[in-house]
């Protein structure tokens, strides 16, 4: 990531008021109650030269005419116009290196102080981070963010600074920074900036991924948010072939299963456990969604094998199959039989009889039942909750 430097002179024109031209016109534009700012007369000629340069866009000859403009500087005052005045054009040019270099002097100056110091210091820790130069950025955020800790973009800076330093706990922290600020003040915050937290958080498998998963999916219950959480819970949980089989059923019903590396281990679950009757239901949605090639020799031959077990199949239904049939009311039933005989298996009736009255709309009764699973297979429950909660 690069950060541009947008609308950077804004934040750098320090107020002026001095005798040379341009500095004056500085003076008029700003607040009337800024510090006035005045060269020493042995400074202005040096200044004025640079500051024609400037206005001349005469790049070229702002290194010799900044040199001779510190060579006379008295004060600083005088070293930092030295500096200001090569911001425009070095803007202009896109030279990062030379801006970062001008900033540095304004800061170095000792001139600058509270928000203007604020300003300086973030500007130069996103021109240090584009340059690579990743510890000057480190230290020039924090100097930033002790001036103004309310700045979200200098919290999504400082978490990429952490980012590129591999301090990932760090990184998730302050881009959750970022967004905390972003709403306790107002300001607008790149929606992105979730996404990121939560892909460093995945990437590095930090505990906090899940509780960031879940924020994204409450704030914007989409398929590609909705699988981002299901897999992550998948993974957390280290669960069964046949338990994923619940997972998989939410990823149904959110439209987010994508691909082979979904459908595969979700329809071969499904054949596993003697339930081609759902299996061939779920092939024959994506293929007619376009999800699947339904060509291809494996999906053939898996809706092939669905099909025939499924109308050779002359054994008594029971919830499950009655589950994948989408006949909701007898899966209810009959998971309602077996949670009341209690035992290890009342935690997957309650589960399953959730899910069965989550998608025959009940939705007190499937809260009923969900909130009473126990367990490893709370997590999955606590998925199908936040289903009821966002997507029912």
């Amino acid at each position: 990531m690069s950060f541009k430097a947008k609308a950077l002179m804004a934040a750098f024109l320090f107020t002026a008021a001095a005798p040379v031209p341009a500095l004056a016109a500085q003076k008029q534009a700003a607040p009337a109650a800024a510090p006035k700012l005045v060269p020493s007369k042995e400074a202005q000629p040096a200044l004025l030269a640079l500051q024609k340069a400037a206005n001349e866009n005469r790049v070229a000859d702002l290194p010799a005419l900044s040199q001779a403009a510190l060579a006379v500087a008295k004060t600083p005052t005088d070293r930092y116009f030295a500096y200001q005045l090569q911001l425009k054009p070095y803007l202009t040019a896109n030279n990062e290196a030379a801006t970062l270099a001008a900033i540095e002097g304004m800061i170095a100056s000792g001139v600058p102080t509270g928000g203007d110091l604020a300003n300086l210091t973030f500007n130069a820790s996103r021109l240090a981070y584009n340059t690579g130069a990743l510890d000057k950025a480190s230290t020039y955020i924090g100097q930033s963010l002790a001036q103004d800790p309310n700045n979200p973009d200098a919290h999504i800076i400082a978490g990429e600074i952490f980012n590129k330093q591999k301090r990932y706990p760090e990184a998730v922290a302050a881009l959750q920074k970022a967004m905390a600020v972003g709403q306790a003040t107002g300001k607008t915050v790149d929606p992105n900036v979730s996404k990121r937290a939560f892909a460093i958080a995945y990437n590095n498998k930090l505990p906090v991924a899940k509780d960031l998963a879940i924020a994204q999916l409450k704030a914007a219950p989409s398929t590609d948010n909705w699988r981002a959480a299901i897999k992550l819970q998948e993974q957390l949980g280290n669960y069964q072939a046949t338990d994923k089989l619940d997972l998989f059923r939410l990823q149904r019903v959110t439209n987010s299963l994508v691909g082979e590396g979904d459908y595969y281990p979700y329809v071969d679950g499904l054949l596993t456990k003697g339930l081609p009757g759902e299996a061939k239901a779920v092939l024959t949605e994506a293929f007619a969604a376009g999800k699947l090639d339904k060509t291809k020799p494996l999906w053939k031959e898996m809706l092939a094998t669905a099909t025939q077990r499924d109308a050779s199949d002359k054994s008594a239904p029971n919830g499950d199959v009655y589950l994948g049939r989408g006949d909701f009311a007898k899966a209810a039933a009959a998971y309602r039989s077996e949670a009341a005989k209690g035992g290890a298996a009342a935690d997957i009736a309650n589960l399953r009889l959730g899910i069965a009255l989550a998608r025959s709309g009940d939705k007190a009764g499937a809260t009923a039942a969900l909130q009473s699973v126990k367990g490893q297979r709370a997590g999955i429950a606590s998925m199908w909750l936040l289903y009821l909660q966002t997507a029912a």
